[in-house]
């Protein structure tokens, strides 16, 4: 099933968390993120009888990068993850408004937030520390009117992504397989794009049919006031 990216680029918007109706808002301060670049974008189409099937809305997941507002955020770098739901694939994404307001759905049980609100209440060194999230409907003018949109962000140093990466390369060399044994030569060599097959690492543009990713990795410890890491 050919799926077509829907996220615009909104390079300069802001966009502010976290959402006052969430549970656990109080967790995370009231911030403004200025969208840097759009990284990339991965649509999920489910067809009518799918979602008849059970198999839940039809989703896009987009990931940019973005700065803290304000004259001295420029330095303060994070990601940000948008999951949207989008209208079900076999032509409805033409139809009219109300059609696709019909479709809205609450949101699926991404596996994504649950994961980072837990390490990142638990502390965990080896995996990046979520910021701010937000869950929201989309309005009347939306793709999936009264469907769900969820804004995610996080951030890790460049340096403990590097550390992680050497400890994967060494990991590797050492490794028969992660889901069965296999024979491996005393030969073994690194290869880098072993950082590509486990997405440490952007992937090549050429690669993309319909979105050029032109962005690259950030060298730069510089993290958000109050994400606990140490800005040099």
């Amino acid at each position: 099933m050919e799926a077509h990216p829907v996220l615009p680029k909104m390079i300069g918007e802001t966009i502010t968390t976290p959402s006052p109706n969430l549970p656990d808002s109080t967790l995370y301060p009231r911030r403004d993120w200025v969208i840097i670049e759009k990284l990339s974008e991965h649509p999920r189409p489910v067809t009518p009888k799918d979602f008849d099937d059970g198999m839940g809305p039809a989703y896009t997941a987009g990931k940019y990068l973005c700065r803290l507002a304000g004259s001295r955020g420029h330095n303060k770098l994070a990601f940000m993850r948008i999951y949207k739901q989008i209208p079900l694939a076999a032509g409805t994404e033409l139809d009219n408004s109300s059609v696709r307001k019909a479709q809205a759905s609450k949101p699926r049980d991404h596996v994504e937030l649950h994961a980072l609100k837990r390490l990142t209440k638990n502390r965990c060194t080896a995996t990046p520390k979520l910021l701010e999230y937000q869950i929201d409907k989309q309005d009347e003018n939306d793709l999936a009117p009264g469907g769900y949109i969820i804004h995610l962000f996080w951030s890790l140093p460049y340096s403990r992504r590097e550390s992680i990466r050497k400890k994967v390369k060494m990991a590797c060399t050492k490794v028969s397989g992660f889901r069965r044994a296999d024979r491996i030569s005393p030969d073994t060599k690194w290869d880098d794009y072993n950082f590509v097959r486990f997405l440490l690492v952007l992937n090549s543009p050429a690669r993309y049919k319909y979105l050029s990713i032109k962005a690259k990795d950030l060298k730069s410890d510089k993290t958000v006031a109050g994400s606990g890491e140490k800005e040099d």
